[in-house]
C-alpha cells in the first residue's frame, strides 16, 4: 500500500503536485498506526511532493469499509484540488477544477 501511488495513478496528463497537507488519521486518529506515518509536527504543514512521500508508505487513499484507514489530506496540483472522501466506509479521492472551467461536476459519493 502506498498512498503516493494511488495520488499518481489519479493525476491527469500534464499535472503535476505542487502541495499536500495532512490532517487527523481517519476519524479524528481513531487507530492510527504507531509508528505515525506522519508525525504530529507535520500535520496541518505545506509540504511539498518529495517531503510528502516518504510519510504514505504504508497505507492507502482507497479503504474498504468501516473507520477510515488513511490520513485526511488536501493536495494541491497544477490543474486540481484534490481531498480525501468517505461513503459508507470507503474512502477515495475526489477532485475539482482549481480555477473556474466549465466542465461537468459530479455528484460525490453514493453511487
Amino acid at each position: 500500500m502506498n498512498a503516493m501511488d494511488d495520488l499518481k495513478n489519479t493525476l491527469k496528463e500534464g499535472e503535476v503536485i505542487e502541495a499536500i497537507v495532512f490532517g487527523d488519521w481517519g476519524w479524528g486518529g481513531h487507530n492510527e498506526p504507531k509508528p505515525y506515518p506522519v508525525p504530529k509536527e507535520k500535520k496541518g504543514v505545506i509540504l511539498s511532493e518529495a517531503n510528502a512521500t516518504p510519510m504514505m508508505d504504508g497505507w492507502s487513499f482507497n479503504g474498504g469499509f468501516g473507520s477510515p484507514t488513511c490520513y485526511a489530506t488536501y493536495i494541491w496540483t497544477n490543474q486540481r484540488m484534490l481531498w480525501v472522501t468517505t461513503y459508507d466506509g470507503a474512502t477515495y479521492l475526489s477532485s475539482a477544477p482549481r480555477n473556474p472551467s466549465s466542465t461537468m461536476p459530479e455528484m460525490s459519493g453514493g453511487g
